[in-house]
């Protein structure tokens, strides 16, 4: 073989699964569609527990900002709720290019190559399982072990095999602005409205002048999805109708689609591997999934290790990398949310999502609300919802259930 293993894509799942394939000492090959790593768009908005798995600090060059409080509000009415840190630990905005440029590096000093415009086509196979890729115009190239870090519209993924049955996407675009006027750098926020649809507007400060400004929504139907206004021009309007920034220059434009319903049934096979997007590996409630995809990048290579020290890519030997992925907290709260989101795109498809998220941000409390999008809401919390917050949960449940009733998911 040509290689250990070829990583296709250069998304954080792709970044990590190269960087620590290449310190632990394999032959890795890393294949990017685009001009270069920094063009591919990585969330942003990230916990400890992502810097722990980058290995930097919070002090670093690395880390663009740090909030005290997230806001989620909504622009038709301002109803409100603010998280603050005792709910959220530390919040961290990392600086997307350097982070990605980081992960690059690393992996180069390693001796990992990069191969850039080189869009994967399919897989090559032989006696069933994966030995390679086809990329670019005729390339060929062949490793032990391939992996699909390539997004959610993998190529490794649909040409080895893998399906979808329940895939539910986001759709989003990001600006990142400058010249803004008086924005307080501790605060980030998400943003329901009429003109989002199912989704959120976030705002991510950099400093007093300068953030990153983005929209993610989901299509409920298509009847819906058309009546609703184009994003970016979503993200403009709101640009001219806030002082902080009527005034900001658009510095870039990136976008991004990101799966929102769970990891998908089986990510694994003969020489081959799924890893982060294209196996459904994020948190939907979120809509990003770096620390997820970082995860699953440093379990994946670990793995790889292994195989190549047994000199073993049989199908039952890359499914023990699965296998230990499913059973960690993040894939269950991964698994948790996916079902959450198939649950709240049903309600979509008959009911008004606006008018239920203005409902939670009207009579909700931070700490439960907290609870319920990490994952992680205790019964406790489960029977204060169903007694101090019962009309709320009734007349939401009420139109879940008609929906489910008359669509039949």
């Amino acid at each position: 073989m040509d290689y250990d293993m070829i990583v296709a894509g250069t998304g954080p799942a792709g970044l990590m699964t190269a960087e620590r394939a290449s310190m632990y000492g394999l032959k890795t090959l890393v294949l990017e569609k685009r001009a270069a790593v920094t063009d591919s768009l990585m969330g942003e908005l990230v916990t400890d527990k992502a810097l722990k798995l980058l290995r930097v600090k919070s002090d670093s060059e690395y880390i663009g900002n740090k909030f005290t409080s997230i806001v989620g509000e909504s622009l038709d009415t301002g109803s409100n709720i603010v998280v603050d840190r005792t709910l959220l630990g530390n919040s961290y905005l990392f600086d997307e290019d350097k982070c990605q440029e980081l992960m690059r590096d690393r992996a180069l000093a390693d001796g990992a190559e990069f191969r850039y415009k080189a869009r994967v086509k399919s897989v090559i196979k032989e006696s069933s399982a994966v030995v390679g890729v086809k990329y670019g115009s005729d390339q060929e190239v062949k490793a032990n072990l391939t992996v699909g870090a390539d997004g959610s519209f993998s190529r490794v993924s649909e040409t080895a095999g893998f399906t979808h049955p329940k895939w539910l996407l986001s759709y989003g675009y990001r600006f990142k602005l400058t010249n803004c006027k008086n924005v307080d750098p501790n605060v980030a926020y998400f943003f329901v409205g009429k003109d989002i649809g199912l989704g959120y507007l976030w705002l991510y400060p950099r400093s007093e002048t300068e953030v990153n400004l983005g929209i993610g929504r989901v299509p409920s139907s298509k009847e819906k999805w058309s009546k609703l206004p184009p994003m970016q021009d979503v993200l403009r309007k709101y640009m001219k109708t806030h002082s902080e920034t009527e005034s900001a220059k658009i510095a870039s434009v990136n976008g991004g689609v990101v799966p929102c319903a769970g990891i998908i049934p089986r990510f694994t096979d003969a020489g081959v591997a799924l890893c982060g997007n294209s196996a459904g590996q994020v948190s939907s409630i979120v809509g990003g999934g770096v620390t997820t995809c970082f995860h699953a990048g440093q379990v994946l290579a670990k793995h790889a290790k292994r195989m190549v020290d047994s000199d073993d890519f049989s199908r039952r030997s890359v499914f023990l990398y699965e296998k230990e992925y499913r059973k960690s907290k993040l894939a269950s709260n991964i698994t948790n949310t996916g079902k959450g989101m198939w649950a709240v795109s049903k309600y979509a498809m008959l009911n008004d999502p606006i008018a239920a998220a203005e409902i939670v941000l009207g009579q909700l409390d931070a700490k439960t609300l907290n609870e319920l999008i990490q994952g992680h809401a205790s019964v406790a919390t489960y029977m204060t919802l169903m007694t101090d917050f019962l009309p709320m949960v009734a007349k939401i449940g009420v139109g879940y259930l008609k929906a489910i009733a008359m669509t039949g998911l």
